[in-house]
């Protein structure tokens, strides 16, 4: 690993004790981990991250791959990075500044480390590879100098590394969560747009920290809000189960639930994150036995399918309780129209909403199985590595999807033939609501949800 000469990765600092201020050594990674050694640090990272998902190699990762990662980032670790970042992390998009520090943190949880530093301190010895890996370059007086700079380097890190774990373990929080309030409230029972009134107090954090409120999942769409202040509004245009946050810095104080439910079915053309969809109006897409968006509706609002199709959703969010995602019967009616363009694979989703938990099943033309994904609440499987050819049919005719789950296990079924089967790994939560993922039309019918508590029709 190489150190510029003019930086101090090792300097004195003083923790507080017992026995008063003591002097301890930390490291300092800002000034350890050079360019060169962040890009050799982060090629074993996403070395890590491909092992983990088991994809192959990310050379030949497509963008619906980068898609279903983003969305197992955010299912694992709460946070959403985009396609963009992903991909110019693994090289498919040119870039030459380094990762955001919550790029690496993100990443990092997603293989399990605490975050960045902590996968840095479990790889500390790692590092020297890169530089033993170029000996045959190197001459060999040279090649042993670097190799006992480095066993050095390694063997004061690990002493250090274990200092300073130890003291941060023994480190208290630095506040308590009862000396803040955090609550909210919804202006709408139900129906979107709803906006959220919060009332904090947050005037017991220090005068440099900063004050954030999060309304969603998403740490890095926290608002700043006046530490002294009382009040802060949000809106929020979807529907959903959101865990809102109070932070100070880079800490959680207070979190709570807040679940933003339909009034029945919603229909909407989805936009940009922050910027308000086109909404349907209920009467215009409901149906005897269900809800639909159709070519005529469409039309009413001058939309063209055209050769990119518009992003359709249809939600049915409600206040259901005692059925939980362990143990479960749910069973819908779907199809959709619409097959040209870049819609000839007719790509439907289909997501199970719980509470902070989510599962998602494809659904396709038969010949496009080869490039999708399942997600069952903490269950993570694609088409390279499993065989989810059941999920191939005929979108535009009429498709029964069954799911049945008992003490964890799930099986699929489309048009009652078997599919899939797998076992839930996330803890046993409640199941909130439904929605469908369209390109362009969708219409759905006869669903329902039935578990421990009886049975809910949508």
């Amino acid at each position: 690993m190489e150190i510029l000469a003019e930086s101090k990765p090792f300097q004195n600092e003083f923790k507080l004790t017992s026995q008063g201020f003591v002097p301890f050594l930390c490291i300092d990674y800002e000034q350890v981990m050079t360019n060169t050694s962040i890009q050799h640090q982060l090629e074993r990272l996403k070395l890590q991250i491909e092992a983990q998902l088991q994809w192959g190699g990310s050379e030949a990762w497509n963008n619906y791959d980068f898609e279903k990662l983003s969305d197992a980032i955010v299912e694992k670790t709460g946070v959403s990075l985009s396609v963009s970042t992903l991909k110019r992390i693994f090289g498919k998009v040119p870039y030459t500044s380094k990762p955001s520090l919550s790029t690496l943190n993100a990443l990092a949880q997603f293989v399990l480390y605490k975050d960045w530093r902590d996968f840095l301190a479990n790889n500390a010895a790692a590092e020297s590879d890169a530089v033993i890996e170029e000996k045959d370059k190197t001459p060999i007086v040279e090649t042993k100098r670097r190799n006992y700079r480095v066993a050095g380097i390694s063997v004061l890190a690990v002493l250090l590394l274990g200092v300073f774990g130890f003291l941060a373990l023994s480190k208290k929080p630095k506040y308590n969560p009862d000396d803040f309030t955090f609550i909210s409230k919804t202006m709408l029972t139900e129906g979107l747009p709803n906006s959220v009134l919060f009332d904090f107090d947050a005037s017991n954090a220090d005068a440099g920290d900063s004050v954030f409120i999060c309304q969603t999942w998403d740490i890095r769409r926290k608002v700043l809000v006046d530490k002294d202040g009382k009040h802060h509004s949000a809106i929020y245009y979807y529907p959903g189960f959101f865990r809102a946050k109070l932070m100070i810095g880079g800490n959680i104080i207070l979190e709570h639930d807040i679940q933003i439910k339909t009034d029945g079915w919603l229909g909407l053309v989805e936009a940009d994150w922050g910027v308000e969809p086109l909404y349907f109006k209920q009467t215009e897409i409901l149906k005897p036995d269900g809800a639909a968006v159709d070519k005529d509706l469409l039309n009413k609002y001058h939309l063209a399918l055209g050769p990119s199709p518009l992003p359709v959703r249809l939600y049915n969010q409600k206040d259901i309780r005692g059925i939980f995602t362990d143990n479960f019967t749910f069973e819908t009616e779907l199809k959709s129209d619409y097959m040209e363009g870049a819609n000839t694979c007719q790509r439907i989703e289909v997501l199970l909403h719980a509470k902070n938990d989510i599962l998602i099943v494809p659904i396709v033309q038969k010949a496009c199985v080869g490039d999708i994904a399942v997600i069952a609440y903490g269950h993570y499987a694609k088409s390279d590595m499993a065989d989810l050819s059941g999920f191939g049919c005929n979108p535009i005719e009429w498709t029964k999807l069954r799911i049945v789950c008992k003490n964890g296990t799930v099986n699929f079924f489309i048009n009652d033939i078997p599919i899939y089967s797998t076992q839930i790994l996330n803890k046993a939560t409640e199941i909130v609501g439904v929605q469908y993922r369209f390109n362009g039309m969708g219409e759905v019918r006869n669903t329902w949800l039935e578990g421990a508590s009886g049975r809910v029709g949508f």
